[in-house]
Order: C-alpha cells, then sequence, then structure tokens
C-alpha cells in the first residue's frame, strides 16, 4: 500500500510593501477604535426651549454628545433673572445655541461671567428674516414660532455642529433632514386646512405669534399687551376693545399666563371669541417639545379660524 505523504510548503515571508500595508490597516483600525472610545463629549447649551427640540433632534442618538438647558424649564426667557448654579453651567460648554436679537440678552454677561472663552456660540438668527415688533422701533425675536424659521435655524445648528465634529457630519444632516420632513408635513397640512379659512384678520394678546401668522397668509389687526409680559393698562385695554369693535374682529388668540380678569373684560365688551395658543417658552425641556406644541398650535388655529366661532368661551 502506497503512503500518502504531506509536503510541506516552503514558508514564504510577506513582502515590505504587504506588511507596510497591513501594519497601516492595523495602526488605522486601532485609531477608530480609540477615537471611538476617547473622544470626549461635545456639551452644546441652549437658552430657548425650542433651540433644544431642534438641537436635540439634530445630534439624535449620536454617541458623544450632550444638549444642555441653561434656563430653568418652568421659567420663561422674558421673565428671567441669571443665578449662580445657571452660570455654571455654561463653564465647561463647548457651543451654545442663542436667540442673539433681544430675547436672550442675558446669556452673553453670563458667558463672560463663566469664564468659558472656547465656547462657540451658535447665533441662529444671523440669516432669519425679522419683521417689526408691533410696538417699538425694534425686531420682534420670536422667529421661533415658526415652521419655515424652524426649518432654517435646525440646518444652522446643524452646519455648525458639523464644523465641530467633521466625522459625523453625513449623520447630523441626515437628522436635520428627517426633522425638517417633519415640521414641514405638519406646515403643510395645516396650510391645506387654512387655505379655507372664513376668517383671516385676528387681534393677538401676545406679539410672538406674528411669524406664525404671517406664513400662513394670516393678519393681526393689533396686539394687546405694550410689551411682552407687560400687562396692559385700563386705556389700553379700552382703547383695544374699541378696535375689535371697530374692524369687526371676531377671534383673539391669546397665551397661557395672560390674566383671566382682563380676558374675560375683552370678551364680554368685545363679543370676541378667545383662543389659546403657545409660545414654547416653559415646561420641560425634550425633544419632541417644538413638534407637539406647534402641532396644537395649528389644531387651534384651524378650529378658530376655518370653523365659524359659535361662543364666546375661551377654547
Amino acid at each position: 500500500m502506497k503512503n500518502d505523504k504531506t509536503v510541506a510548503q516552503p514558508f514564504r515571508a510577506a513582502s515590505p510593501a504587504g506588511l507596510k500595508a497591513c501594519a497601516t490597516g492595523l495602526l488605522l483600525l486601532i485609531a477608530v477604535f480609540a477615537s471611538a472610545q476617547t473622544r470626549p463629549t461635545l456639551k452644546i447649551g441652549v437658552t430657548l426651549h425650542p433651540y433644544y427640540s431642534w438641537t436635540a433632534n439634530v445630534v439624535g442618538t449620536l454617541p458623544g454628545y450632550e444638549v444642555r438647558s441653561i434656563l430653568p424649564g418652568e421659567v420663561d426667557a422674558g421673565d428671567y433673572q441669571p443665578r449662580p448654579e445657571d452660570i455654571k453651567k455654561l463653564m465647561d460648554l463647548d457651543a451654545i445655541v442663542i436667540n442673539g436679537i433681544g430675547h436672550d440678552d442675558f446669556i452673553t454677561p453670563m458667558i463672560k461671567a463663566s469664564g468659558n472663552k472656547k465656547i462657540v456660540i451658535i447665533r441662529v438668527n444671523e440669516s432669519t428674516p425679522q419683521i417689526h415688533a408691533a410696538h417699538g422701533s425694534g425686531v420682534n425675536s420670536h422667529t421661533f414660532i415658526s415652521f419655515t424659521n424652524a426649518v432654517q435655524q435646525t440646518y444652522a445648528i446643524q452646519k455648525a455642529i458639523a464644523a465641530l465634529r467633521p466625522s459625523d457630519a453625513a449623520a447630523l444632516q441626515a437628522n436635520a433632514a428627517d426633522y425638517a420632513r417633519r415640521l414641514r408635513l405638519i406646515k403643510a397640512r395645516a396650510a391645506t386646512a387654512l387655505a379655507d379659512a372664513k376668517i383671516t384678520r385676528v387681534v393677538t394678546v401676545h406679539d410672538g405669534y406674528g411669524y406664525l401668522l404671517q406664513e400662513f397668509g394670516l393678519e393681526i389687526a393689533g396686539v394687546v399687551q405694550p410689551q411682552h409680559g407687560l400687562t396692559p393698562s385700563a386705556g389700553e385695554l379700552k382703547d383695544m376693545v374699541a378696535l375689535l369693535k371697530r374692524e369687526k374682529i371676531r377671534v383673539v388668540f391669546s397665551e397661557e399666563t395672560f390674566p383671566p380678569a382682563l380676558l374675560k373684560v375683552v370678551q364680554d365688551e368685545a363679543g370676541v371669541q378667545v383662543y389659546t395658543i403657545t409660545h414654547i417658552a416653559s415646561g420641560a425641556y425634550t425633544p419632541d417639545k417644538f413638534e407637539k406644541e406647534m402641532q396644537r398650535n395649528v389644531d387651534t388655529m384651524i378650529r378658530a379660524l376655518v370653523t365659524p366661532a359659535i361662543s364666546n368661551k375661551a377654547a
């Protein structure tokens, strides 16, 4: 019987070029792994509730990010007074998203007090068209109460973060695009319904709804508050009642915190219907807050303007 013998193959050393390629590949894998393990968290602060929602949706579930609110959730930025514990939140931030046109003027001295000189300031209103405030000569700083502006400013945040983390640029852009698509869908459905609005002129209690009503082609005939957060005087309230009667305005959009007693005066004397919409200024900071509250706002607008007012009860 013939024995089969295994013939040993001679050892062939890898070529220098092959060894170099293997070593380069191994080093690259080690570098990528090490980067994923040791990359510091990018800390991004925000001054307003909408900015939290937009930024949180841009970073999504990507590892290595923290979105941090600077103000307490229950405090409206218009009523806020800086606190030492909030200044501490700024000390280790890499970036912060701010309004920069009057809604969060408190933040600049706070940043200076924190001693953080490396922080990147993301000014979302730098390229946003602005409208005049209803009273005075300033601009209306409530650009964030708008679907159009929300989409534009979400992309501005995405680009600023991508500049700080180029390796995540594609993922950040995909997240921003998905969020923008959801906002556009809410706006498109509302626009279809509001195209049949029977009422197109309203009065608002708060000046912050100008951008939202403007993008649906609705006119604000007057604003009750002489300035955000200020209660109108008896004379100013009387003038507003006269305007409502003279212009035959049937709907007033109010905010949650406007004194009920003053609303009742407007309702009783002018015979209008009052609906409450939000300017997204307080409550828990959550990724879906902007979507939910803006959906509720347009639902209220449709109910108020497409369906004729049938009672004088506040909605």
